[in-house]
């Protein structure tokens, strides 16, 4: 989970396409959202375990990532400060996901996720991809490691982009691609 603070540094990609590839993944959420804002409106809050709003926030966080991304360019990071309560939306969601996934009771949000991943995207994709995309964003947003503070800082204070700085960015394309992005320099 993450770290109790107002907000999170991220170092993300320079190219977006590790966020927009999965734009499919917002729209199940805002699915999610409408049908549990329904359910609770019909006297079943707890139809699709979360109530609407962890859901809708997870959506507005994945589309303001996107949308807040600059135009791409290949080898370079960009830092984003997110909320802690948006990333703690996104990994409650996840674990709903994973349950869902796993038949652990949550047939409502199985049910919705694989309809909805099935028939309303080409090519179509199934609730095992809905949660490894969604775990792989997670993956760039949350990841916690000292090359991140190293990033962050230099691009904080506008420093020098010394050797500390490339080594650090280079750490961050290295973890990059083991969380199974692609586009990253060196893969």
């Amino acid at each position: 989970m993450t770290k109790h603070r107002a907000d999170y540094p991220c170092v993300l990609p320079g190219d977006p396409a590790w966020i927009d590839d999965a734009r499919y993944v917002q729209e199940i959420l805002d699915c999610l959202a409408a049908a549990a804002a329904a359910a609770h409106d019909h006297g079943k809050p707890d139809k699709y375990v979360l109530a609407h709003l962890p859901y809708q926030v997870a959506a507005d966080t994945l589309d303001r990532v996107r949308s807040d991304m600059p135009p791409a360019r290949r080898g370079a990071v960009f830092l984003m400060a997110l909320p802690a309560f948006e990333l703690e939306a996104l990994w409650e969601v996840l674990g709903v996901l994973r349950r869902a996934r796993d038949a652990d009771d949550d047939a409502e949000v199985y049910d919705l996720v694989r309809d909805y991943a099935m028939r309303c995207f080409t090519p179509p994709r199934g609730v095992d991809e809905v949660v490894a995309d969604l775990e792989r964003i997670l993956a760039v947003l949350s990841l916690d490691i000292p090359a991140v503070r190293t990033v962050a800082t230099t691009l904080l204070l506008e420093g020098e982009r010394g050797d500390a700085f490339r080594c650090a960015r280079d750490e961050l394309f290295v973890a990059w691609r083991a969380a199974g992005l692609t586009g990253i320099p060196g893969s």
